[in-house]
């Protein structure tokens, strides 16, 4: 099988400005700006992956002078000798988390012709939730003209052997970074592998393949899917505005990621609440069990300023509570108006519903034991149904790669 996961040419910041660089992926915080002036101010005028990033919680803010100041940003940064480039390489990474429990990957490079965030497709790497379409202009418009690209994507593999990552032994490699993360990140280590280390890799990748014959799905992306998605559309329209060229080992083809066994213990997919502004949270609920209620249901508690609460709903029609509750806050706020946001984790989805006509929805787990097998039967889940891990625990732009060259 053709390699549609492989090597990159990865750049890390030199030791000593590589303290406050890495900043934690920008779909988090997006109702605390608090939470972005905080690290903002703790970075001061350090080099950042902040300065190249656009975190969502600002969206819609002069986003042209933005997006223009974070490429103007990056080429400064490439110029300016701050980063050391590991060529063809993979690097093993191990992530302390908040509960002290240790996350592992192998951060290497997907071939975008290999990935499709279509409902249905038989393309071999795939989005788990369904892809916002809207949400991927702003993301376009950053990658296009930008000279490097920083990613917070993880892709899972379904290795129940694991044999790929945790048969990597990190004391006979090359220790590239060790550092503690802002905004109560943890602490994250990287080395190199390279040479023999990759092609070893390499081997274990191909009886991973072998061993998946017979499934169409053999990568899907737990976190991040919207800045794959938008990756390839750039890659489409290039291809499309230059046709003869030959894209084989152009770096716009690929998108750094780091891959991750849905298999590890580690691995548990925190649900993604519901939170709805403007609107009546009594006349919500109303609607919501007129519509979907069932005394013997799933239980879904519910929160506003003035009360709380359980409501149990019928999940038939889609098989999971967020499936079932997305859709009918969709036909509500088609109705009767209202603003929808996604919260990661409990403290905050009950804090911001102390604000006054305002509800939100504490939805379960999802059961991952099936995971693979249910986007191959079904399609993927509705937008947002989950989370790998609590808002701090999300990837941290560390690792760059170089994505524009001449045509």
């Amino acid at each position: 099988m053709k390699k549609i996961f492989k090597e990159a040419d990865f750049l890390i910041p030199n030791d000593n400005d590589l303290l406050l660089w890495p900043v934690i992926a920008v779909d988090q915080y997006t109702s605390q700006p608090e939470y972005w002036e905080n690290i903002r101010n703790t970075i001061g005028g350090a080099p950042s992956s902040l300065n190249c990033v656009f975190p969502e919680v600002y969206l819609g803010d002069t986003e042209l002078d933005e997006i223009r100041r974070i490429h103007g940003q990056m080429k400064a940064y490439l110029a300016s000798g701050l980063f050391r480039e590991f060529r063809d390489s993979y690097i093993y990474i191990e992530r302390t988390v908040s509960s002290g429990r240790v996350r592992k990957g192998i951060l290497g490079s997907i071939d975008l012709e290999a990935y499709d965030y279509a409902d249905f497709t038989d393309l071999p790497i795939r989005a788990t939730e369904k892809t916002v379409t809207e949400r991927l202009p702003s993301r376009i418009a950053i990658r296009e003209g930008a000279p490097m690209e920083l990613s917070h994507v993880i892709l899972l593999c379904d290795d129940e052997k694991k044999q790929l990552i945790e048969s990597v032994d990190p004391e006979r490699l090359p220790l590239i970074y060790d550092l503690e993360l802002t905004g109560n990140g943890g602490h994250i280590k990287g080395w190199l592998m390279a040479g023999r280390d990759a092609e070893a890799f390499n081997e274990r990748l191909n009886q991973y393949y072998e061993d998946k014959k017979g499934h169409s799905l053999l990568f899907a992306a737990g976190d991040g899917n919207h800045s794959i998605a938008s990756a390839k559309e750039v890659y489409e329209k290039l291809k499309k505005a230059h046709p003869d060229v030959d894209y084989t080992d152009r770096p716009q083809r690929y998108m750094s990621v780091e891959l991750e066994n849905i298999h590890d213990p580690i691995q548990e997919f925190e649900p993604i609440h519901r939170i709805v502004y403007h609107v009546d949270p009594l006349h919500v609920l109303e609607k919501l069990e007129e519509e979907c209620g069932d005394e013997n249901g799933i239980s879904v508690p519910w929160y506003s300023s003035q009360n709380s609460g359980i409501v149990k709903i019928d999940i038939s029609d889609s098989g999971y509570a967020a499936g079932t509750v997305q859709k009918f806050l969709d036909r509500y706020m088609s109705l009767y108006g209202g603003e929808i946001d996604y919260i990661h984790d409990h403290d905050n989805l009950v804090s911001l519903c102390a604000q006054p006509e305002t509800i939100g929805f504490e939805l379960p787990p999802l059961d991952n034991s099936a995971f693979f097998s249910t986007i191959e039967k079904n399609g993927v889940y509705v937008r947002k149904t989950f989370s790998i891990g609590e808002s701090d625990d999300k990837r941290y732009y560390l690792e760059a790669r170089r994505i524009t060259e001449d045509i």
